[in-house]
């Protein structure tokens, strides 16, 4: 059923976007008004008036507005986080459970696999890991270390994700900060 639904929701914004383009292309157009800050075309065709919605939003938007819902952490790539991290749209948060479905890293679990990686966790009790530079650092309720801006701090293998790189894991959003892993290993900076 779900299938069914996103099939048609594509449908529809191509439809949408093939007939501006027959609608252009006709000639049948006596006069067009771009706003290209709304992404609007408004045409006016034999006297009536027109206004369709250019399909040049991006895919978290045109989601969100064909479906009248907000993507979940589980649903979103990491570029499209990222960008709505850096939009001001999603907001980090430390007592959510991101991943609702599946396997979450706890200390009762030393390692599961999420998405491509499979995840361990290393204790700052063992390792202080006071080295790292990890700017506004501290302990999160959920035991995590988190940087300044509250993702989770991880180490990851330099060949499989460079430090800085920004990756989702199964306790949330998280940036590499150190290395030392297996090719597709994450290791998450805990305080367990």
């Amino acid at each position: 059923m779900k299938i069914c639904k996103i099939v048609n929701e594509k449908v529809l914004v191509t439809f949408l976007c093939s007939m501006v383009s027959l609608l252009t292309l006709s000639g049948l157009l006596s006069h067009i008004n771009i706003d290209k800050n709304t992404s609007n075309v408004s045409a006016s065709v034999n006297d009536a008036k027109k206004v369709i919605k250019v399909d040049t939003m991006d895919v978290y938007t045109k989601q969100n507005l064909l479906t009248n819902r907000i993507l979940t952490y589980e649903e979103m790539s990491v570029d499209v986080l990222l960008d709505e991290i850096n939009k001001g749209n999603y907001k980090l948060e430390y007592s959510k459970d991101y991943v609702t479905n599946g396997n979450r890293l706890a200390k009762s679990k030393g390692a599961i696999y999420y998405l491509d990686h499979k995840e361990t966790y290393y204790s700052e009790k063992v390792l202080p890991g006071t080295s790292l530079n990890i700017p506004g650092r501290h302990v999160a309720d959920d035991g995590t270390i988190r940087d300044g801006d509250g993702f989770i701090c991880v180490a990851a293998n330099t060949s499989y994700l460079p430090k800085g790189a920004v990756v989702k894991t199964s306790l949330g959003p998280a940036k590499v900060y150190d290395s030392g892993c297996s090719y597709g290993v994450i290791d998450l900076y805990v305080s367990w």
